[in-house]
């Protein structure tokens, strides 16, 4: 019989197009589009429809992008978003926008976030807009905002509408020409503006992802959210920020604690000109305790004559001075802040320094406190 030749094993099958195929974008942005097929060359590289750079994926973007959101798949990094996406639904997780791209308005209006939203280096080309209600939609106490290093081409069509926000979001973003209507800061209002922890915690919570440059980023946007407030005539807001702003720099060191320094002063004695309450008890005290030293100390006066004094002794004792009365001197210490130069002169040196300190810290604290009222209410 003829010898039986074995059948040559058949081919492995070829795999398919869609198992092969690996996205053109960054690698890092490839979580975004697993499992995506091929859609089309750009420039030389192979791409998914999600982040095919290009307004002319209309019908094919939408279906991938509704497969995405009916699977709660919210990982949207590097995606080209055409047309102007209408994303009014519940984020049930973190929503990753990261160097996304958005050709058109995005419309976040009746979104409500419940954990992270990540926009840092995304692109906007038009109308961007958040907005939210009472317990319907916008930001939880657990969910964030990061607009870190986005490309704003149109700056003023960003809007805010009906939310609570916090100023860390807004570091190393530009909100200068924001729209913000309806807002809250709870930062500035949960905490209080007086209280040691307020800005501590903010802090705290920023140092983990920015580092210790974490003070000059949160000062630097507080700076740009006051120039949004006033120049849209929210002044009582913008008295908040700018006062966080100086306040997060003197922590930045020793604790917030170098009395050494002028802007020490200037936070305790003033607020940094935005606390009127302060202003105003710091001058009370000032005029205060300066009644109480003049009843310590000399003044020129009519010396009276006890028995038996010679008109040597009574000399000496005018050399001397007498200190004045507490009626006289609460009336004496409010002409000297006031710069009126009251009778009678003082004659002893302790007498004449403390006159001279007091026609200088009075007058200035006087002029931190007329800052400070001026400030809350300009026009």
């Amino acid at each position: 019989m003829p010898e039986e030749v074995a059948a040559p094993p058949l081919p492995a099958p070829a795999a398919s197009a869609s198992s092969a195929f690996v996205c053109g974008c960054d690698e890092w942005m490839r979580s975004a589009c697993d499992g995506e097929p091929f859609y089309r060359e750009h420039e030389g590289k192979r791409y998914c429809v999600l982040h095919f750079p290009g307004a002319e994926k209309g019908a094919a973007f939408a279906e991938a992008l509704k497969r995405k959101l009916d699977a709660e798949d919210f990982d949207f990094k590097g995606v080209w978003f055409p047309d102007g996406p209408d994303f009014s639904i519940y984020f049930g997780a973190a929503a990753n926008f990261s160097s996304a791209t958005f050709g058109a308005a995005a419309n976040f209006s009746s979104a409500k976030f419940s954990a992270a939203a990540d926009f840092s280096s995304a692109i906007f080309k038009d109308y961007v807009r958040f907005a939210g209600g009472e317990g319907k939609s916008g930001f939880s106490d657990q969910s964030s905002l990061t607009l870190e290093h986005a490309d704003i081409e149109k700056p003023e069509r960003v809007s805010f509408h009906t939310l609570a926000l916090r100023p860390h979001w807004f570091i190393n973003a530009d909100a200068r020409k924001f729209h913000f209507t309806n807002v809250k800061w709870p930062d500035l209002e949960r905490h209080g503006l007086m209280q040691r922890d307020g800005i501590k915690q903010v802090i705290e919570k920023t140092e983990t992802s920015k580092g210790s440059s974490s003070y000059i980023l949160l000062t630097e946007a507080c700076r740009r959210l006051a120039v949004n407030a006033e120049e849209n005539h929210r002044y009582e807001e913008a008295a908040q920020f700018r006062y966080w702003a100086m306040d997060v720099r003197r922590r930045e060191r020793w604790r917030g604690l170098a009395f050494w320094k002028l802007s020490w002063w200037y936070w305790r004695a003033s607020g940094y000109g935005e606390r009127i309450l302060r202003a105003l008890v710091v001058l009370l005290v000032v005029w205060m305790a300066f009644a109480l030293l003049y009843t310590r100390v000399g003044f020129t006066a009519r010396v009276p004559r006890y028995g038996g004094e010679s008109d040597e002794m009574v000399a000496r004792r005018a050399e001397v001075g007498e200190p004045l009365d507490w009626s006289r001197a609460t009336t004496y210490s409010l002409g000297v802040l006031t710069l009126q130069k009251p009778e009678p002169r003082p004659v002893t040196i302790w007498a004449q320094r403390l006159v001279l300190l007091e026609t200088l810290l009075g007058p200035l604290q006087a002029a931190l406190l007329a800052l400070a009222i001026r400030r809350k209410f300009m026009r």
